[in-house]
């Protein structure tokens, strides 16, 4: 939910299932976080994000294994931030990463960085993160949730992480499960080749158009310096 949403932390042990019940429960994806007014102001304001693919399926999973009930003011985590903290950096020296990495905001980092890589306009991206000092987010509403949906949608395949393979021991499994993670991971990577190739092809386009009207432009000005000589 952090890496694909971007939110801050305190802002996600804060979800309650209210802020999320009207994709999930109608099946939209990716699913809107309509957050309390008040979650959008302020130096530290949340943007107006949305959780993808994976964030869904395990809020699913998670409602069908009994671990918070499907009513409004149910927590979407439902323990302490300090669980949350221990558990991540339990895992952090687990995998080897740097020490000094912050990992809950690492997740954050992770998110803002997808979206650069996405070329998500700038005025759109400081709106999904929640920076709205020059943007017109003050005149932003609910309504209009529909705007940085696309935006969202369109950038996912390189927010989208590749956490449905369990983390194996070293077992007599080791070959296949290294095989089935290579696998994956190429996949993932052809995700995001693709998802490159979309916004280049768009690009393109965007140059051609503008080389087209140039042509157009130049082919009216001869034109009329020619009538002007006739």
């Amino acid at each position: 939910m952090a890496a694909e949403s971007g939110l801050r932390s305190n802002v996600l042990m804060e979800l309650r299932y209210r802020h999320i019940m009207d994709d999930l429960e109608t099946g939209t994806i990716p699913v809107a976080v309509r957050l309390e007014p008040r979650s959008h102001v302020g130096k530290k304001a949340a943007g107006y994000t949305f959780l993808g693919e994976g964030s869904s399926g395990f809020l699913k999973q998670c409602i069908g294994e009994g671990i918070f009930e499907a009513r409004p003011d149910a927590r979407l985590i439902p323990t302490s931030y300090y669980s949350i903290w221990a558990a991540t950096h339990r895992v952090s020296r687990r995998l080897g990463l740097d020490p000094q990495i912050q990992t809950c905001h690492g997740f954050r980092k992770y998110f803002q960085n997808a979206l650069d890589d996405a070329k998500v306009d700038h005025e759109k991206k400081m709106i999904i993160e929640g920076h709205f000092a020059g943007t017109r987010a003050k005149h932003y509403t609910d309504r209009d949730v529909e705007q940085p949906r696309d935006v969202y949608r369109r950038a996912y395949p390189f927010i989208r992480l590749g956490v449905d393979e369990p983390v194996q021991s070293r077992t007599m499994n080791e070959i296949h499960s290294r095989r089935f993670v290579d696998l994956e991971t190429r996949l993932n990577k052809q995700r995001v080749l693709e998802a490159k190739l979309t916004v280049l092809e768009d690009e393109l386009n965007q140059v051609k158009s503008s080389m087209l009207k140039l042509e157009i432009q130049s082919h009216v000005q001869e034109e009329r310096s020619h009538m002007g000589l006739v």
